[in-house]
């Protein structure tokens, strides 16, 4: 087992490295504040998508000035905060993006590379916390324009494109709609009736 002292410092060598991209004196203290804030509120959510944890982190800091921050979860693990927004890697890739489409000058297919080869938060979300949908079969899967991409709607019939979510619930949701529909157009009758 690895010791913490060890995690801390690695968790901090992380999150030096990802404030390199822009400089932080750019960027009005206030908002870096903001930025601070949010970080150290998304740490315990973000640690509770990973196994065998808790939303008491080992460590959960950011400083303002510098934007240097660490999230260790419960369990010593140290998430991936590049797939998440509400986080100082996205804060920053967001900021990385607008200097540099204000350093475009305004030619748009220098703005639009800026955004497009940056692109901010996961691309490609790891699904890590499956506790409640371990014993289910994958209802379905689905492919976006690339081939590769899922996109996680929530609802789990087959028509939904989640792979191993609580199949029927879609069913039961669509259920509710037309047990509403009927009880509104029964309303409608019944008072249509009254009348005459």
């Amino acid at each position: 087992m690895i010791a913490t002292p060890y995690l801390l410092a690695m968790a901090t060598v992380l999150g030096l490295a990802t404030t390199q991209s822009i400089d932080p004196s750019t960027v009005p203290k206030s908002l870096r504040d903001t930025w601070c804030s949010n970080q150290k509120t998304a740490c315990p959510l973000i640690c509770l998508q990973l196994p065998n944890t808790t939303d008491t982190p080992k460590s959960n800091t950011c400083n303002s000035n510098t934007l240097d921050y660490s999230c260790v979860c419960s369990n010593g693990q140290v998430p991936n905060a590049t797939e998440y927004s509400q986080t100082i890697p996205y804060y920053e890739c967001q900021e990385f993006q607008n200097q540099c489409v204000t350093n475009c000058n305004g030619a748009s297919s220098c703005q639009s590379a800026c955004r497009d080869d940056h692109p901010c938060g996961a691309t490609n979300p790891t699904r890590v916390n499956t506790s409640t949908i371990t014993t289910m079969a994958a209802t379905g899967t689905a492919t976006g324009a690339s081939g590769s991409d899922v996109v996680y709607t929530g609802l789990g019939d087959a028509s939904s494109s989640t792979p191993g979510a609580a199949p029927g619930l879609a069913t039961a949701l669509n259920s509710g709609y037309v047990y509403g529909l009927t009880v509104m157009v029964g309303g409608f009758l019944a008072g249509f009736t009254y009348i005459l």
